[in-house]
């Protein structure tokens, strides 16, 4: 099995390959990912990805493309002098790309976009990372609103170069391959950043599931925990208590040398009571012990036959290219073996108390009330309240809320709850053509503004955008008029409230004796008694009802 990976270069570009049969797989590999981009350039890599293949696809040479965490990749399926055109034709658009389709491909990816939901995985990078970094998974791509040819023939510079890519081959390259991408230097992946908060801490995922995460470092030691995470809440949920189906897991890089491990289970409502306090179960139970010495072994006897007898054509060259490209070493099988066979309880161990460390849970929404974690409910209440201008809500004085717009941030507080966003920590202003505002900051949190809701609510928005830098601005498509929140008072709510307040009458019959008064020509202190006690009398008779209908 030694030295079935073989390495080689074409135009300066490394390529990897293994044996294979005539009908040939070709991947090319560049470093830059969602990981990579920001809120307002979200999605500007899926767009190249997409006009890049634009039009290439056909039955007889069937292609795709992705865009991961930290790589985008071409991949193409054909006889070697197909391939050898496609990434001729490729690597050629890559260098001079061509924006002709730039709106077709658009809307496009909004189509795809609207069926796109964030499943566990996805908000847990969100709750871990905000929104920045790996955290972008779980947001829309709002890039396809601020994409243009300019800025985006920028990246494909930067990022589709040949010192930034790697080719991967189910065989040896092709007579006349040529790889013809502009010059260019690899582009180092970003360390990632997780939100400043004490953890573990909980939060309501998705209704009647329950899942665990943590960051490890990148070993053979972590997929290996994830597995044996699996089985254990299998054995609580499905085979012990009856409560759950079907346990999953996943080990998602998150830069070049950490992973997110994640694990999670199917359950039922009646498990609601308990998941908690038995998940963290589970987890302490590998923390203190390790998994059963059995299990592991025969875990590790499965993964060393997978290693083993699976194809290398199937997984050896982009492993290899993945790895190069984020600076790490290429393992050969026996080398993967080897690492696999040296695995302990006490390793595996020592990896459930390090992810022990950095742990969320998320839970069906009805059972985030076990006392055992911390849960986020609400936002953090704001280290600092900015100052500035302040406008009342549209609703007042039914409704009571503030929002306060200055030069270097936003609040609003209500009765219940308060939100506030800097905008020196923004990571977007997201901006409706109706005068909607939504200021995400950098730890996903965020704060709406709709001026419907607020006095003088379009001043308020233009004081936002001229304070935000208009680098983190992006323009969204006019909202349907029925999802444009407005404020729910309306002018028979007002008069209804206002005929219910004693001062109200208090006031209002103040004013009708002096004015009848006044019109009469009856002297203002012979005005003053009577009116004083009409005034006692309504305010009573208003006080006597108010007290009546609560």
């Amino acid at each position: 099995m030694a030295g079935e990976l073989r390495v080689t270069e074409v135009d300066g570009v490394p390529v990897y390959w293994v044996p294979g049969e005539r009908r040939m797989r070709a991947s090319l590999w560049f470093r830059g990912g969602f990981a990579d981009e920001t809120l307002p350039t979200h999605g500007w890599r899926h767009l190249l990805e997409h006009l890049a293949l634009h039009d290439r696809d056909t039955i007889r040479v069937p292609i795709n493309g992705r865009v991961t965490m930290l790589h985008t990749t071409f991949d193409a399926e054909g006889e070697p002098e197909d391939i050898v055109t496609f990434l001729r034709d490729l690597c050629g658009w890559l260098g001079a790309p061509d924006f002709g389709e730039l709106e077709h491909e658009r809307r496009v990816l909004r189509a795809e976009s609207a069926r796109r939901h964030p499943g566990p995985v996805e908000l847990h990078m969100l709750w871990r990372y905000g929104a920045q970094g790996p955290g972008l998974v779980a947001y829309d791509e709002y890039g396809l609103q601020t994409a243009e040819p300019d800025r985006l023939r920028a990246l494909a510079a930067e990022v589709f170069a040949r010192g930034n890519a790697v080719l991967a081959l189910t065989g040896p390259p092709p007579a006349g391959l040529r790889l013809p991408l502009p010059d260019g230097s690899r582009s180092p992946a970003r360390i990632a950043v997780p939100c400043d908060q004490r953890l573990p801490l909980g939060f309501g995922g998705s209704p009647g599931s329950v899942a665990v995460s943590g960051v490890l470092q990148r070993s053979t030691v972590g997929p290996t925990l994830g597995r044996a995470l699996r089985r254990a809440l299998e054995d609580g949920f499905r085979h012990g208590a009856g409560v759950g189906y079907s346990g999953w897991h996943s080990y998602e890089l998150v830069d070049a040398e950490n992973a997110m491990l994640t694990a999670g289970i199917d359950m039922l409502p009646e498990a609601r009571p308990t998941v908690v306090a038995q998940t963290l179960d589970v987890l302490r139970e590998l923390c203190q012990r390790g998994p059963d010495p059995t299990e592991l072994r025969d875990d590790l006897d499965q993964e060393i036959r997978r290693i083993k007898t699976e194809p290398a054509e199937h997984w050896m060259p982009y492993v290899a290219a993945r790895e190069v490209l984020l600076g790490r070493p290429v393992l050969e099988r026996d080398e993967l073996i080897a690492e696999a066979e040296e695995i302990t309880v006490g390793e595996v161990r020592r990896a459930a108390d390090v992810l022990w460390d950095s742990v969320l849970l998320s839970v069906d929404p009805d059972a985030t009330t076990d006392s055992r974690l911390s849960w986020v409910t609400r936002q953090p209440g704001s280290r600092s309240t900015p100052t500035g201008r302040r406008f009342r809500a549209a609703g007042w004085p039914i409704v009571k809320g503030e929002l306060t717009v200055g030069r270097r941030g936003a609040h609003i507080e209500t009765g219940s709850a308060e939100a506030s966003a800097s905008y020196d920590d923004l990571a977007v202003l997201i901006a409706y053509p109706d005068g909607g505002r939504q200021l995400i900051r950098r730890d996903g949190y965020q704060l709406q503004i709709e001026p419907a809701r607020w006095r003088n609510g379009q001043q308020a928005v233009a004081a936002v955008d001229d304070a935000v830098s208009p680098a983190l601005k992006v323009p969204m498509p006019p909202r349907d008029p029925e999802d444009i929140p407005r404020s729910p008072v309306t002018r028979r709510h007002l008069a209804t409230y206002l005929l219910k307040q004693p001062a109200f009458w208090v006031a209002l019959i103040c004013v009708a004796v002096v004015v009848i008064g006044l019109a009469s020509g009856i002297p203002a202190q012979r005005i003053a008694q009577p009116g004083a006690v009409a005034v006692l009398v309504v305010g009573v008779i208003v006080a006597l009802y108010n007290l009546r209908r609560t």
